[in-house]
C-alpha cells in the first residue's frame, strides 16, 4: 500500500517515490483540495492493480479563483479502473452545483496538465 510522505510524495516501494504533478498556478487561483494528482500515467506498470484506486482516484484536485467564480475539479473516472477510465475535468461556474462551463476527459496525463494550465490563465484573463 503506497504511503504518503510529508513532502506530499507518494511512497510506493522502497526504491519508488512518486511526486505530485507539478502545475503552473495562475494568478487568483487557490488550491481547495490535494488528493494527489501524481506524476505516473495511466498506462504505468509500476503500480500493483490493488493498489490503482489509492492514485487514480475520484477526487483528486479543486482549484477555485474567487474573483471570476470558476472552479476546476479533477478526478478519475471510474476511480481506479486503468483499463476503461480516464481523467475528467469539469470548469463550473461558482461551485460543484454551478453551470458546467467546460469538460474534459482524457487518458493522457500531459495533455490533462496542458488544458489545466490553459483553462487557469484563460479564466484569470477573463475569457472562461
Amino acid at each position: 500500500m503506497p504511503k504518503r510522505l510529508s513532502n506530499n510524495k507518494l511512497q510506493y516501494s522502497q526504491d519508488e517515490i512518486i511526486p505530485l504533478q507539478p502545475l503552473r498556478i495562475s494568478e487568483g487561483w487557490r488550491m481547495d483540495y490535494n488528493n494527489g494528482l501524481y506524476e505516473i500515467d495511466v498506462d504505468t506498470e509500476l503500480l500493483h492493480s490493488d493498489d490503482y484506486w489509492c492514485i487514480f482516484k475520484e477526487d483528486m484536485l479543486t482549484l477555485t479563483h474567487s474573483r471570476r467564480d470558476r472552479l476546476i475539479d479533477i478526478g478519475f473516472y471510474p476511480e481506479g479502473d486503468l483499463e476503461e477510465g480516464s481523467y475528467g475535468m469539469v470548469l463550473h461556474e461558482s461551485d460543484h452545483a454551478g453551470k458546467v462551463i467546460a469538460k474534459l476527459y482524457t487518458r493522457d496525463r500531459h495533455h490533462l496538465v496542458k488544458i489545466i494550465e490553459e483553462w487557469m490563465r484563460k479564466v484569470t484573463d477573463g475569457k472562461l
